[in-house]
């Protein structure tokens, strides 16, 4: 049967094949790229080239039909491919569309395709699209199969009172490049599944010669901007790939002269989709930055759309001010010292260009919702429960964090931050009402007591994850590890607390009353699971 199958497909892209053996059917399938734009950029012209592959319905490759690459410059309107195949079978036929000859993509023969991210930025040739579908056979039949782009585009453009200001300064920027971090490296394009990670660095290439339209205010009409950066990226969706992700990135502009400007304030939580446009727009060249990011319905129906604006504070008043817009980035000037503000307002940024010399003071009584804190200096007092409360998320990027602060979030996370405490009767942090707390690549440096991990019921249970994390101690406090854990309560929960320990290391600190070393302890209560390197070394009882 599949040599029958093999010789039948030799031909598999004619219209109409012909079939002596009644236990095989024609299918024909009518394929095409979803790009039907009006722009230069994105309307899928630049695709010329269809790659496919037959499995059985579990996913394996059919040895007899092996994958197969054709010239497609028809996708625009539909592109037929006609398969022989054995009639009572399920079987699923993966495409994969991208510029003949493109070394930014490389398919091996179970579909799944690798991204190769050095390069130039701009680049309209790194445009692809793909779908994977599952058919019965039962006799003749036809389908059409639409493909999508398994990227972001990631865009950004100014005001075109901006640009024009910068042309009548003297600065034309016509070149671009773009750091985004982590982006997926690895698509199966069988179950739309990515994996791996890398950063992505594309170097400078001149600007897109269009304009770029976005709806930024919500009023339904797209407004022109400047095109500044115009970028493909496989978004690294753990999922199933198509749900909404959320990257840093820095963009760089350049002029004929080698004048620079660099964009990276507020741009830590991008979110990135599948199959759609994230566009950051705004006042972008000029000293006073203010932008929106939009994710666009160009390519999908959008979701979620959200407009930011960077303000510059310099004043406590300034910075209050600010921080009661909802969705701000809030400039801090270096050097600068300023209070939180009690109730700063939904999706507020706090961001400096010197994390060492500008310092925001948490007083007693915060609450906020969803609040962000990069390249500054978050500075608590040593007092217990004094944090930002009531909140859903609180992140922190690149910031150095002093004195003991509660953690309240229902979601926390410290990103490359240098923890810094002297006093020997107070710890690092209290991962206290936190329900999901995470420390990346973070450095604590105390005086014997980092982290304690505890609640006093106002939560169930608690995952505190550890990754390539440091602890150094300046003296050890008797019986005191890196990490201390107190389980004793929620009175009645079983199992509250999960710590996850990666790749850490702990000097200086006494070996634990309980656990004997110096990296964790359980100092009290028994229902903590703990996990280090992948392995439980504490189980609850």
């Amino acid at each position: 049967m599949f040599a029958a199958l093999m010789l039948a497909n030799s031909c598999s892209d004619d219209n109409n094949v012909s079939q002596a053996d009644s236990s095989l059917a024609q299918v024909t399938f009518k394929v095409s790229a979803d790009g039907a734009l009006t722009r230069a950029i994105s309307d899928g012209t630049t695709v010329d080239e269809l790659v496919y592959r037959v499995f059985d319905k579990n996913g394996n490759p059919i040895d007899a039909l092996p994958l197969v690459k054709v010239s497609a410059t028809d996708l625009s309107s539909g592109h037929t491919v006609a398969l022989i195949l054995a009639k009572g079978q399920t079987y699923k036929v993966a495409f994969w569309a991208q510029k003949a000859g493109t070394t930014a993509y490389s398919v091996n023969d179970n579909m799944q395709v690798s991204v190769n991210y050095s390069g130039a930025n701009n680049d309209e040739s790194r445009d692809a699209f793909f779908n994977a579908v599952e058919i019965t056979v039962n006799g003749d039949v036809a389908q059409t199969v639409e493909l999508k782009r398994p990227f972001a585009q990631l865009n950004v453009g100014t005001t075109t009172a901006d640009w024009n200001a910068a042309v009548a300064s003297g600065a034309t920027f016509d070149e671009s490049k773009v750091t985004v971090k982590q982006a997926a490296t690895t698509l199966n394009v069988l179950d739309g599944k990515v994996s791996g990670a890398a950063d992505v660095n594309f170097t400078y290439a001149a600007k897109p010669g269009e304009s770029l339209k976005v709806d930024a205010d919500g009023d339904g009409t797209k407004e022109d901007y400047e095109y500044l950066s115009m970028s493909y990226i496989l978004p690294n969706d753990a999922t199933d790939g198509t749900q909404k992700t959320l990257a840093s990135a820095e963009f760089t502009f350049k002029t004929a002269s080698g004048t620079e400007i660099v964009v990276k304030n507020g741009l830590q939580n991008l979110p990135l989709q599948r199959n759609y446009r994230t566009n950051i727009v705004g006042n972008i060249l000029s000293g006073t930055t203010t932008f929106s990011v939009v994710v666009d319905p160009a390519f999908s129906t959008p979701d979620h759309n959200t407009t930011y604006r960077m303000v510059h504070a310099s004043t406590q008043a300034e910075m209050t001010a600010a921080a009661s817009q909802p969705n701000t980035v809030v400039k801090l000037a270096a050097g600068n010292s300023y209070t939180l503000s009690t109730a700063p307002a939904d999706g507020v940024v706090f961001s400096s260009d010197d994390a060492a010399t500008t310092t925001i003071s948490i007083p007693a009584a915060v609450t906020a919702t969803n609040v962000s804190f990069e390249n500054v200096t978050v500075e608590s007092p040593n007092a217990d429960y004094v944090g930002i409360q009531h909140a859903t998320t609180v992140k922190y990027k690149g910031c150095v964090i002093t004195g003991q602060p509660f953690s309240y979030a229902a979601d926390a996370s410290y990103e490359d931050c240098n923890f810094v405490q002297t006093v020997s009767t107070s710890y690092n942090i209290w991962t206290y009402g936190s329900s999901n707390i995470t420390f990346t690549r973070c450095a604590f440096s105390c005086a014997g007591k980092s982290v304690l991990i505890y609640n006093e019921g106002s939560i169930t249970g608690q995952t505190a994850t550890f990754q390539d994390c440091t602890f150094n101690a300046s003296a050890s406090v008797t019986g005191k590890a890196a990490i201390e854990i107190d389980s004793s309560l929620p009175a009645g929960v079983g199992t509250p607390y999960k710590v996850v320990i990666n790749n850490c290391t702990a000097t200086g600190f006494d070996n634990g009353s309980v656990s004997g070393n110096s990296l964790w302890n359980e100092k009290r209560g028994t229902k903590a699971t703990v996990i280090v390197d992948g392995v439980t070394v504490k189980n609850p009882s």
